[in-house]
């Protein structure tokens, strides 16, 4: 869980890079915990201590090889991000849907 001091950088000293895109992927990679599903995103170099990422989008259940399917009964499909290096973004889920969608951002400050 995030906490205001990791805002902090931003306040003080503004904002110094900002990254963003869109993937669909239905080949993510088998994990574990928090990252039973996960996607690395390969990003300009930020400062890890510097960096907040954001993710806007699903991991809707998904068959592959059928067509796309959304089961609201099973909408288990929360996606997290988060930086991991500094060239590398994780969007992930913990409920294994293989199939994610999605706009992601990274925010570096000053």
């Amino acid at each position: 869980m995030s906490n205001l001091t990791q805002f902090a950088p931003f306040a003080s000293g503004g904002l110094k890079s900002f990254q963003t895109g869109y993937f669909s992927t239905g080949s993510t990679v088998a994990g574990s915990g928090e990252d039973a599903r996960y996607f690395d995103v390969t990003i300009s170099s930020v400062v890890v201590a510097k960096s907040i990422t954001g993710f806007q989008g699903s991991a809707p259940p998904y068959t592959p090889g059928s067509n796309y399917y959304y089961d609201s009964a099973n909408a288990q499909g929360i996606v997290t991000s988060r930086v991991t290096s500094t060239t590398n973004i994780r969007i992930a889920n913990a409920v294994n849907h293989q199939f994610m969608v999605g706009r992601w951002q990274v925010a570096e400050a000053n």
